[in-house]
């Protein structure tokens, strides 16, 4: 009776830790889905930032486009006019030939050769322009495309995570009342029966027992530091833009004498200017909703929990300050890059 007693005794312990670690386990889940939730929302940040980037090119281009349209009503005119001008040198040759009259012929046919030529290099360029500032359009919708397929899949994971906290809840609640039953129907008096371990259960070989922590190592192992391929091209693509904005070497002037990028908790860090109204600077990070300061101009950014303390690279785009930008990206994801390209 005593045996069967204490053989009970033990299987009870190995629910409670089989519970606990079920728990454990879907604790771990829920902090997993809640860091690739804040992965998701950062990657949104992210494309918004770049729509940024092509409506600042596109203001660009509106300017151009304008005065080379301009340029080219203008020179068709011109055109205009020299061709009248060719045609009544033709006449005034043919009626009375001369000396004067034949100057005044090559002069109006080299006018109109002119005017031609102005026509035709005025339309490419219109041409030209036009083509950039319709594929600049087309990025902007592809990736408002894609910002509206995230919504969707940031909804998608905000529902997974509150199921994934209802059902821990719901196991709470029933280990509670659970915990109420037992506590109700224990006996007042009890055998003097050591207390049964997860160790003592891997002992006397009951099946299904978990193992001895002896054979856990002594600590657990970091995990691999997660690098997707959205973050990786996104990076690429802001390397390719600062390479080519910076590719002529000129620094230019810079726009401020002192530039610092001021976080949400911590002292504020200098910049460091690249040219071209760039600024650098590399700087850890706190997770969850921040803050950044530059200056007057605030940008609210998300730090994924496993980002907590990593070094990220920070890119401040200067060259429209009637809206500027802020492009910021991990460390490791540059040297991840940089690794794989070698």
């Amino acid at each position: 009776m005593a045996v069967s007693r204490y053989c009970s005794l033990i299987m009870a312990g190995l629910v409670v830790v089989g519970a606990q670690s079920a728990v454990g386990q879907t604790e771990a889940s829920l902090t997993a889905e809640k860091n690739r939730l804040a992965r998701m929302e950062q990657s949104q940040e992210n494309r918004q930032v770049e729509i940024e980037d092509i409506e600042n090119e596109l203001v660009s281009y509106d300017y151009k486009l304008g005065r080379a349209k301009e340029s080219l009503q203008k020179a068709r005119r011109n055109y205009e006019v020299s061709r009248r001008e060719l045609q009544q040198a033709k006449r005034d040759h043919q009626l009375n030939s001369s000396s004067d009259t034949e100057r005044q012929l090559r002069k109006a046919e080299h006018g109109f050769a002119m005017a031609e030529r102005g026509v035709d290099s005025r339309t490419r360029r219109v041409e030209f322009l036009q083509s950039n500032y319709d594929e600049l359009n087309g990025q902007i919708e592809e990736i408002r495309t894609a910002i509206a397929a995230g919504e969707r899949r940031i909804s998608q994971q905000q529902e997974k995570i509150e199921n994934l906290v209802a059902a821990l809840l719901a196991k709470a609640e029933k280990e509670r009342r659970e915990a109420a039953v037992a506590k109700a129907a224990a006996p007042v008096s009890k055998p003097e029966v050591p207390a049964p371990s997860v160790a003592d259960a891997s002992a006397s070989g009951v099946p299904g027992a978990p193992a001895g922590e002896e054979s856990a190592p002594a600590e657990a192992a970091e995990p691999l530091r997660e690098v997707d391929e959205e973050l990786l091209d996104y990076v690429r693509r802001e390397r390719q833009r600062l390479e080519k904005l910076l590719a002529d070497g000129d620094e230019g002037k810079h726009t401020f004498r002192h530039l610092d990028l001021e976080p949400t908790r911590g002292d504020s860090v200098p910049f460091e200017f690249l040219g071209h109204n760039q600024y650098r600077v590399v700087a850890p990070v706190e997770a969850g909703r921040q803050t950044y300061k530059v200056n007057t101009w605030r940008f609210r950014r998300t730090i994924p929990a496993d980002d907590s303390g990593v070094p990220y690279v920070f890119i401040f785009d200067a060259r429209r300050l009637s809206r500027p930008r802020l492009v910021m990206y991990p460390e490791y994801a540059l040297e991840s890059l940089e690794s794989g390209e070698q």
